[in-house]
């Protein structure tokens, strides 16, 4: 049996698993409809995402119920009435949290299920949507019309894959492919084999014509020109001039590329088990011991929806690699995490943790006048010079304030510290050691630690044949 037969054994759902769902989904439909009939409004509960596609995978236990509203509620009255809605079958369900996106929803958790349950309108057409999520039943139409039982499984197998080796997911955490790109991948290709065929051979930046009866070559400068920073565009059927892959990164998109080639060059199951590397954390503050790994750690007491929050500390990743780097800091790598609770950690990786305590300062030639007499004038209050080098440039040495990485992070926060939601908050700041890693893996984190210290991942082991 090869590797793909022997996979799609284990991701297929099993019986008693659809009939899991379709009775959560029954119950929560009622107790909507319910709630709705007593406020006096008609609505239509649906399901829609992988489960309504038929592309979900064995083990997945999350619904996507959109209850559509009719055009003659305003968008107000919608996020007010129809979330009220919501929220009360919410509570007479069982547990739940409130969530936000574009608007807010409900997510509710029911025999080991968990339910998002979306307010959104009935619209007779995608050119007429009021809100992003009311072409949602558009793609689930178009999918169920589109891929056969046969291209479902290549969709399982893709998304697999995707999952294993960190690109599936079209959320910041991620930056990755979403569910229906994955879908439309298989539309496009109709194998997992053709598709990952593809990819090893792409080049940035990739167009991928999923549209019929258009002009692809004026079609893609309109799509370059509405997606002016994307690295892969793929066009909704649904919506053409949307790009389903926007949210791409590129170091996602290189992931997949190389992903794609190595598992061509060596198929085998661990494309499609994510295990991390089996490694003690005594062993990973270990491969810490001779580098400079440091750890900013926010305590979070209400974070903010989950997107916002990974956005946020990216953009304080980005503030503070750029930051260091123009103080002589070289940051060879950084990320971020949080478990989306109480805590998120950011780590960077420096070639040194102190650089030397005098800057220098190489001027112009003598021989450019105004520019050589500016430089005397600017440093002729440092420590040292400035002199003439043998190459004729003016030179000049200044003490540093800061030379060393964790005190400048903490003498720099307010600084880097920009974003709303984490501007309050002053990170703590330290070299990794065996109690912040514990920490780490206690709140969750344990993978993503791994896999920024080893800078492998265990999937990588096998590109080499």
């Amino acid at each position: 049996m090869d590797v793909e037969k022997k996979v799609l054994e284990m991701l297929k759902p099993k019986r008693e698993e659809y009939e899991l769902i379709e009775n959560v989904y029954k119950k929560i439909a009622e107790k909507i409809e319910e709630k709705a009939s007593s406020s006096g409004i008609q609505v239509e509960v649906t399901l829609q995402g992988s489960i309504a596609h038929d592309t979900w995978l064995s083990g997945d236990r999350d619904l996507d119920i959109f209850v559509l509203f009719p055009l003659t509620m305003t968008l107000e009255e919608l996020r007010a009435k129809g979330f009220n809605i919501l929220l009360e079958a919410a509570k007479e369900i069982g547990r739940y949290e409130l969530r936000f996106a574009e608007h807010p929803y409900v997510r509710v958790f029911l025999n080991g299920v968990e339910a998002d349950l979306v307010p959104a309108f009935k619209v007779p057409d995608p050119g007429k949507i009021v809100s992003a999520v009311d072409r949602t039943p558009f793609h689930t139409e178009y999918i169920n019309k589109t891929l056969t039982p046969e291209d479902k499984d290549q969709v399982r197998l893709l998304k697999k894959f995707m999952k294993t080796i960190g690109v599936y997911g079209a959320e910041l955490k991620t930056k990755g492919f979403s569910g229906y790109a994955v879908e439309l991948l298989v539309a496009k290709y109709k194998s997992f084999r053709k598709i990952l065929e593809e990819a090893s051979n792409w080049e940035i930046p990739i167009f991928i014509n999923t549209l019929e009866n258009v002009d692809w070559e004026v079609f893609k400068k309109k799509l370059r020109r509405k997606y002016p920073d994307s690295v892969i565009y793929m066009p909704d059927p649904v919506d053409p001039l949307r790009n389903v892959t926007a949210n791409v990164s590129l170091k996602t998109l290189s992931t997949f590329i190389l992903g794609a080639r190595c598992y061509l060059n060596s198929p085998s199951i661990d494309f499609f088990n994510a295990k991390p590397q089996p490694i003690s954390i005594d062993e990973v503050v270990k491969h810490s011991t001779n580098r400079c790994l440091v750890v900013l750690k926010y305590t979070l007491s209400d974070p903010p929806p989950p997107d916002v929050l990974w956005g946020e500390l990216q953009r304080v990743e980005t503030n503070v690699v750029n930051l260091l780097n123009n103080r002589d800091f070289e940051i060879m790598d950084s990320s971020t995490w949080t478990n989306e609770k109480d805590v998120a950690y950011i780590i960077l990786e420096a070639s040194l943790c102190s650089i030397p305590e005098y800057k220098l300062y190489i001027g112009p030639r003598v021989t450019v006048r105004e520019r050589s007499e500016s430089f005397i004038s600017k440093h002729s209050q440092n420590e040292y010079g400035p002199w003439i080098g043998k190459d004729g440039r003016l030179r000049s040495l200044r003490k540093r304030r800061t030379y060393s990485i964790v005190d400048a992070l903490r003498e720099l926060a307010s600084e880097y510290n920009s974003p709303p939601h984490l501007k309050p908050i002053t990170p703590s700041v330290s070299r990794l050691h065996l109690e912040i890693a514990e920490e780490i893996v206690e709140k969750g984190g344990y993978a993503w630690l791994v896999e920024f210290v080893l800078k492998k991942p265990s999937w990588m082991a096998k590109c080499t044949g």
